[in-house]
């Protein structure tokens, strides 16, 4: 029986799914591996540990001599100098914000960086890395042969495959040009590296995302045939979207957890750099927007703890579900913590309560907060001219009833959840499978499956004059806040 692997190098860990061309799973495990944090924005995680967890879940499944590919996905915006089979340090992730000098350089000398990337850039672009690096160990730098940005790159290089960064992955990075659909070389160079480190981009024609097999030393340690091949699939945001609800223009899924966002496919179109994410999709036709909120399911466990404390989640929904109806009573809520990202993006902005009244309760407080977040992404879509009448939610809030009828009334449409485990690992599976043209049923999950649906309530249309008034807060009181920010660092000079 022939089976195809998708391993998905996450965050915290190595999922891997093994599925059978029918799209059954015969295994799903995983292997979990540290990330070391330090003052002054350091965020790493040694490559080796990668690679050590992809060899133990992939010999725990046991099912070598039926796999016949294996495709990879993983966390995108890395930098991972390579050399000799080996990361010559370790990886600089995509949450490490040390290059905040290298950052203003480069703005200062990349030609029209923002709009020939598609995205705002900050000090987590991998260019302020390599900028970082080429100032800090330049020997590290200068002995590397490739510049791999990936787990996902890394471990298929490190099993034989060729240096590749899948175009979803590149478009995080600040060294794509998506006017030129190549590399942004002279970013590349302004930082400090050689061209010719960047690696291979996939994902301009079907069937490039095949870059290589296992080599017989390494199969040895990953516990597979040696010739497996090795395909690199999309980033995780892409192949989390594809795994969930597929990758046509118009496919969109909602996520709730610490932070919360709204990830849709459009259209390429020219368009300026704004607050929404844009990360190209394979055959460079599509893009991935998302639009995040900051602080979704970090904002509801502040409300929980100062408005509703010593009750949990569950008892929360219970106590504000007769509340709900009472749309117009309701606070308006300003859910960023610690700033925000959508519909602006502003470091400075922090959480704010508008239209408090005397017969304001706890709970109405607490529900403008769940309420604020909902808003916050049905800006996002507004922004990115995604409306549907069926939306998939995922994340751990995805289990409050009260966080799904917020989400329908406010979306004005169907909210679906059901079973999702490890969409990024079966959408590398899929893509392996296609890549290879293996004939399969594999299918994103909200395709089949049984779901729970959360229809609009009869209150629906209350929240959209609100909506209206709730965008026009974040322009409003900007300039408050950024007066406030100063105020509470100790420049006041000038406010």
């Amino acid at each position: 029986m022939a089976l195809i692997a998708g391993l998905d190098l996450g965050t915290s860990s190595a999922k891997l799914v093994v599925v059978d061309l029918d799209g059954t799973p015969v295994a799903e495990l995983s292997e979990p591996y540290p990330t070391h944090t330090a003052p002054g924005g350091i965020a790493e995680q040694d490559p080796a540990q990668w690679w050590e967890a992809a060899a133990a879940v992939l010999r725990r499944c046991g099912m070598a001599e039926n796999i016949v590919a294996i495709g990879l996905t993983g966390h995108m915006q890395n930098l991972i100098p390579v050399a000799e089979e080996r990361a010559l340090r370790p990886a600089m992730l995509y949450s490490d914000t040390r290059a905040t000098t290298q950052y203003r350089r480069l703005r200062q000398v990349i030609p029209e960086w923002e709009r020939r990337t598609g995205n705002h850039q900050d000090v987590s672009s991998v260019a302020t890395k390599i900028a970082w690096l080429a100032e800090h160990e330049p020997e590290n730098l200068q002995e590397a042969e490739h510049l791999l940005l990936s787990p996902a790159g890394f471990v298929a290089w490190r099993a034989g495959a060729a240096a590749a960064c899948d175009v979803t992955t590149a478009s995080t990075t600040g060294l794509l040009d998506v006017t030129t659909q190549t590399w942004l070389t002279d970013a590349a160079i302004a930082a400090g590296a050689q061209s010719e480190q960047l690696p291979r981009l996939v994902g301009a024609v079907p069937g490039d995302s095949l870059i290589g097999v296992a080599s017989g030393a390494a199969a040895v340690e990953l516990g597979i045939r040696p010739g497996t091949p090795l395909v690199l699939a999309m980033g995780d945001a892409g192949a989390t979207t594809d795994g969930l609800v597929g990758s046509e223009s118009g496919d969109a899924y909602l996520y709730l957890g610490t932070t919360g966002w709204l990830a849709g496919i459009t259209p390429a179109r020219d368009a300026e750099p704004s607050p929404i994410h844009s990360l190209v999709m394979p055959g460079w036709a599509e893009r991935l927007r998302i639009g995040a909120v900051q602080s979704a399911g970090s904002a509801s466990a502040w409300a929980l703890h100062n408005l509703l404390p010593g009750h949990s989640f569950a008892e929360a929904d219970e106590m504000v579900a007769p509340r709900l109806h009472h749309v117009r009573d309701r606070p308006l809520g300003m859910p960023g913590l610690a700033g925000e990202r959508t519909p602006v993006r502003d470091g400075d902005l922090r959480g704010a309560f508008i239209g408090v009244e005397e017969s304001t309760t706890a709970g109405d407080l607490y529900l403008a907060v769940l309420t604020g977040v909902a808003m916050g992404l049905r800006h996002a879509a507004d922004a990115m001219g995604i409306h549907q009448d069926r939306i998939p939610l995922v994340g751990g809030a995805s289990g409050s009833g009260v966080w799904r009828q917020l989400l329908a009334d406010v979306f004005e449409a169907t909210i679906v959840t059901g079973h999702s485990d490890a969409p990024g690992a079966h959408s590398a599976a899929r893509e392996a499978a296609d890549a290879l043209g293996h004939e399969h049923a594999m299918r994103p999950a909200f395709h089949h499956g049984i779901h729970t649906e959360t229809t609009p309530s009869a209150v629906h249309g209350d929240y959209q004059p609100l909506l209206t008034i709730h965008r026009g807060l974040y322009d409003a009181l900007t300039p408050a806040f950024s007066q406030l920010a100063h105020v509470r660092s100790g420049r006041t000079h000038g406010i």
